[in-house]
């Protein structure tokens, strides 16, 4: 017959944690989803900063995008009665006609100006629209003449034909917008874009 010997104290030890061991590894799994949690709220931070550049490098890109769409095909005020009267534009304001107005359809009156540090624009379906909100530092316009140099008001006194280029700048908290755009036409006479009297289409 056999009989059994008693387990030693160290093989019952053998047979789970002892309390200090589950101490310590409970430490060691906080630390773990700690350090893991930090870097999941890392990369969220991380993951919400992209998404707003992205935004803001969109939003700006839209911006420009409609400034030189409604800019290149400017042509005289139509109301003016000779080439001698008006402006166009000075540095702080810019009014024109346009066949490709933002909002309104057709062949339309346009008008940028900068109001309360904000771009604003107008046409003859909107009143006001912030294109770009502010604070903009040193914003301004300026028109490329025909010697090539910029100046900073276009009245027709001066000038006979549209300005080369036109150009918008100003500092904002992303950075600095600097947009020039060409200008398509010469620009037309006032009389050539109405109907004359007699029933004969101008140009």
């Amino acid at each position: 017959m056999t009989t059994s010997r008693p387990l030693s104290p160290c093989a019952r030890r053998q047979r789970g944690f002892t309390l200090l061991e589950a101490i310590v590894t409970l430490v060691i799994v906080s630390m773990l989803v700690t350090v893991l949690m930090q870097a999941l709220a890392q990369a969220m931070s991380l993951r919400t900063r992209l998404l707003r550049f992205e935004g803001e490098s969109r939003l700006a890109a839209l911006q420009e995008a409609w400034f030189r769409e409604a800019a290149a095909g400017m042509q005289r005020d139509a109301e003016a009665e000779t080439l001698q009267v008006g402006e166009l534009g000075t540095r702080e304001s810019l009014a024109y006609d346009t066949p490709a107005p933002l909002v309104a359809r057709g062949f339309s009156g346009v008008r940028w100006w900068l109001q309360d540090g904000s771009l604003h624009y107008a046409d003859s379906q909107v009143a006001d629209v912030v294109v770009v909100e502010g604070p903009l530092r040193g914003a301004a316009f300026a028109y490329l003449d025909e010697q090539g140099d910029w100046v900073d008001e276009w009245r027709w006194k001066d000038h006979a034909r549209m300005p080369r280029m036109v150009r918008f700048t100003a500092m904002t908290e992303r950075g600095a917008l600097d947009w020039v755009v060409p200008v398509m036409a010469d620009g037309l006479k006032p009389w050539e874009l109405k109907i004359g009297e007699e029933g004969d289409e101008g140009i």
